[in-house]
Order: structure tokens, then sequence, then C-alpha cells
């Protein structure tokens, strides 16, 4: 599927920065004009299903904030796999695959009513694609699966019941399953990368698919954070022989644990960890910086509408003079389906996983040391 695609994404246009800059200036009203259009119609429950409104809303709202990311990294691949992802979702979710036709087309109708002419030619240029590759965005969605998932070669017995706990949201039967494969340090590692970081990313597929409820999924979230907590009560780590790191999920991005592994497993490593959680704001994350002039800063992204923003808050560290040579690591979801966009975020480097991430951190701090024998 992806192989066919190639030729077609060559094709696309590149939108000019004064459209980018219009359509995301005038972002509120177009998301105003689509919300209106849709909501008006007759067989509006047809396209979503038993959703409420808001629902299509948030759609609305996030895909004005994809498309400009979209528009500003120009990496179709990027555009492809996502409208993958939001077909295969949705449609999950009860939403009609007719219900994408009549939202492009309303997004190309408020495109032509309030962007200038010129500007609109080029959006919808990519609208018009879109709405063209339509049956092949459909038959990407019905082959979508899960990235393979590596479990921990002693557990995989367990890991079906250890799901079903989470969702039921069971803390004592998981945390009772951990304590088993926890003897060492090493052990804690394993527990992470094959475990928690698999196990999440099964109940987030479960989601999608509409296997499980929002609350399920909130359930086994808050289950894996308390593990995470109940691991590090009176276990003694390395102590620190690495600068400091922060890490932090971005402005907007509300998954954490993902952040929280890379930082727990940095601090076993030896590094001097400040872990700031979700959401965090952009200009108190800038003068935290500031104040603590870290060797290293991991910053964490699940979705995909949340690309401009780090791209803003990089742009925004490197512009700093007392911070244009701190090292940027980047991780999460978007990056791990799209292996190049690190590069086009201005991040130095991007880890897959908690392990590599360790190991890239560490020789970049091997490096520096070697610096100053040097000097």
């Amino acid at each position: 599927m992806k192989k066919n695609f190639g030729k077609k994404i060559t094709v696309l246009p590149k939108v000019e920065l004064k459209a980018i800059e219009e359509y995301e200036k005038k972002s509120e009203v177009l998301i105003e004009y689509v919300n209106d259009k849709l909501s008006q119609r007759d067989n509006l429950d047809d396209l979503i299903g038993s959703n409420s409104l808001n629902v299509m809303y948030d759609n609305h709202k996030n895909h004005a904030a994809f498309m400009i990311n979209a528009f500003k990294i120009n990496d179709y691949r990027f555009l492809f796999s996502t409208i993958i992802w939001v077909y295969s979702t949705y449609k999950n979710h009860n939403f009609s695959y007719n219900y994408f036709l009549v939202e492009l087309n309303a997004w190309i109708e408020a495109v032509n009513n309030y962007i200038s002419s010129k500007n609109a030619t080029s959006i919808n240029k990519v609208y018009k694609w879109m709405l063209e590759n339509h049956d092949d965005f459909i038959q990407g969605s019905k082959k979508y699966k899960n990235a393979d998932l590596i479990i921990m070669e002693n557990f995989k017995e367990e890991y079906p019941s250890f799901i079903k706990f989470l969702l039921d949201g069971n803390y004592e039967e998981c945390k009772k399953m951990i304590k088993q494969k926890i003897i060492n340090e090493n052990d804690v590692k394993e527990v992470f990368e094959n475990i928690f970081f698999p196990s999440m990313y099964e109940v987030g597929y479960l989601w999608q698919k509409g296997a499980i409820t929002v609350i399920e999924e909130h359930l086994a979230s808050s289950v894996i954070n308390r593990l995470i907590s109940s691991i590090y009560s009176g276990k003694k780590f390395s102590e620190y022989d690495k600068g400091k790191a922060l890490v932090s999920s971005i402005a907007n991005e509300f998954h954490e644990i993902g952040s929280r592994i890379i930082a727990d497993s940095l601090e076993m490593d030896g590094w001097n960890v400040k872990h700031l959680g979700a959401n965090t704001p952009e200009q108190d994350f800038i003068e935290y910086i500031k104040k603590e002039k870290p060797f290293l800063i991991g910053l964490s992204v699940t979705m995909q509408f949340n690309v401009d923003k780090i791209i803003r808050l990089i742009s925004q560290i490197r512009s700093i003079p007392d911070l244009e040579d701190i090292n940027i690591l980047v991780g999460g979801k978007v990056f791990n389906e799209n292996s190049n966009l690190y590069k086009k975020v201005g991040a130095d480097i991007w880890g897959k996983n908690s392990i590599e991430v360790v190991e890239l951190a560490g020789k970049l701090w091997k490096e520096k040391v070697n610096e100053r024998k040097h000097i």
C-alpha cells in the first residue's frame, strides 16, 4: 500500500509560507465554518454515528492543527500515515467513511471563503489530493495495525492477564505480577521497556479499535503510573555520574508515561534528572531551562497535531545564546512512526525506546568528557 502511494506523495505541491501563515491565523474561523456546515446536515447521524457533536468538533480542531504541521514540515509521508490512523480510529468509533468526504469538502469551502485567492489555491491542492485518494485511505485504514510489541520472554504467558488487570484498574494484582520480575536494576529497565511500554501501546491500540472505553484507558494509565512509583520505593540506583537532564511532555501533550519512563531510565543510568510531566507550558519550560542549564533536554510528543509546538519550542531554545549548545533529544509515538521527523523539528537525536535513549545520551556525555580531557 505505501509502496504504491510513494509516487502519489511526491507529486504533492509545497504550500507557500504565506498560505500556511494565513491558514494558521484564520484557523479558528475555518474550524467554526466546518463545524457549522456539518452540524446542520440532516444526515449527521449517518456520518458520526452515536458520537456527540463535541467529538466531531474536537476532530476539526485537531485537523486544523495537524494540517498546519503537515504544511510546515512538508513531509507528506507524515501526512499519509496520520490520515490512515485517523480513518482507522474514527471508523472504529462509529464514524462513517463518508464523513471524511463531507468534512474535506467543507474545509475546501472554508478555505475558499476565508483565505485569499492565491493562498487558497495553494492549500486546496492538498485538500483535493486528499479527496482524490479517499479510497486509498480507506484501504490503508483497514490494514492499519499496531507496532510489533516485544514482551519480556519470561512474561509472555502472563501478559494477557496483566493487560486485563490493567483495564480493570486492579493495581494490586498488577503489582504482584511485576514484583516477581524485579530482582536487580537491569530487571527494572527490562520491565520498563518490555512490559510497560508495550502495555500502553496495546491499551492505546485497543481504544483506537473501539474495543475499550476512555475510562478503561485512563484506569490502565493510572495503574502503570502507580507501578512505576512502587518500583522506586526502597530501590537503590546508581549515583549521579553524568550531567543534568530535563525530560518533559510539551504543551498540549497529556501523555506522560513515556516521558516518565525515559526520565527514570536516565536516572538509573546516573543522570541528574528533572521530570516536568505533561502539558508543560512553553514559556515556563524555557525559563526553567535558563535556570537549570542542563546538558540534555528530552521532549516527548505522542499526537501528530502537536508537532508544530515542538518545532516552535526547539526554535526558541536554539535562539537563546546560553542554550544553543544544549543537546535536544525527542521521542514518542509520532517520531517512532516517522523516523526522519526528528531532523525536521530541529532535534539532535531521536530515541525509539528507553534503552536506545539511554545509550544515545551516554554517547553524548562520553563525547563531552573526552573533549574536556583534550583541552
